[in-house]
């Protein structure tokens, strides 16, 4: 069984360093490992091909994206050679050979659709939730009153065991690391190119329920996710998660899915704004929390501009 692994870079060749030195020591008449470089202007390119002669580097020549990128890193890879399993990977995480080697041995136990995904944590050890539920819309419109904790314990709920397997499923993983069947990366039809940044997994992972995939977490296969993100500025993150949320929620809803996003963040923002407002003489952090979401209120009634 052969896998391709892609990372997606830009700028920021320490993280990718880090995460290479641990791919290469697999095998490599059974890993093939490629780069897909958004425009990196930190040299990446050119240091991985100097430092790991074995990766191939796709230099895409301009930034269009996460799933733009792994969708054309995977084209370029199945123009020239057929893979079994394909392996989309964060570049600011550190895998051992023995949680990959895990998570295509699930795939190839399996009697089940299914994409893999291990247990990821954070650098001191302690869990990072990677799963989560697909809520339904009183339950998202209602997390405009939560804070950002207690909305977590419901966009997370709970997750289960897999028949009597070790493996844990929830109705989706994001995509720090999946492990998946190639066919079944081109059965539910790759990133959707027209998100840039944010919901690209959530997107995929919508789809691939539709499909009959299930998403597993193998609790054996343990995964170091340093976390980076590609963003310039907080407002910048928001921003683009915003924008990419409206566009998945029209996608899938129609009309009802715009005016629920819309009015999710624009009760959101206006709430923060409330609370936030009485501490803005004493707290320069609630001074930048308000100035960000005045913006994002103004985005949510389509006032403000959005540019990536």
């Amino acid at each position: 069984m052969k896998t391709l692994i892609i990372l997606v870079t830009y700028n920021g060749f320490a993280l990718t360093k880090n995460c290479l030195q641990k791919l290469s020591l697999l095998p490599d008449e059974n890993w093939k490992i490629v780069i897909a470089d958004n425009q990196s202007a930190d040299g990446t390119p050119e240091k991985i091909r100097k430092e790991f002669p074995q990766v191939t580097v796709y230099e895409l020549g301009e930034n269009r994206g996460f799933g733009f990128a792994n969708n054309e890193a995977f084209r370029k890879s199945f123009a020239k050679e057929n893979f079994d399993f394909v392996c989309f990977l964060n570049n600011d995480t550190i895998p051992s050979p023995e949680t990959l080697l895990r998570l295509t041995k699930d795939l190839e136990e399996s009697s089940q659709k299914i994409i893999a995904a291990p247990l990821v944590k954070n650098q001191d050890g302690s869990l990072q939730r990677t799963d989560y539920r697909f809520i339904s819309a009183w339950e998202f419109w209602t997390n405009a009153f939560r804070s950002v904790a207690s909305a977590d314990v419901v966009l997370h709920g709970k997750t289960k065991p897999l028949g009597n397997s070790e493996l844990l499923t929830n109705d989706w993983v994001n995509a720090v690391c999946w492990m998946m069947p190639a066919k079944a990366f081109q059965e539910i039809g790759m990133f959707d190119e027209k998100i840039f940044m944010y919901y690209e997994d959530q997107d995929f992972a919508f789809r691939a329920k539709k499909c009959g995939y299930i998403f597993v977490i193998d609790p054996n296969a343990i995964l170091i996710h340093l976390g980076g993100g590609s963003a310039k500025s907080s407002f910048s993150r928001s921003i683009q998660h915003d924008s990419s949320q409206l566009y998945f929620y029209g996608k899938h809803f129609g009309f009802r899915g715009k005016i629920l996003s819309h009015s999710f963040r624009a009760l959101r923002s206006f709430l923060r704004i409330l609370f936030q407002l009485p501490r803005c003489i004493f707290s320069k952090s609630s001074r930048e929390n308000v100035s960000l979401h005045s913006k994002l209120f103004l985005f949510a009634l389509g006032i403000f501009p959005f540019k990536k």
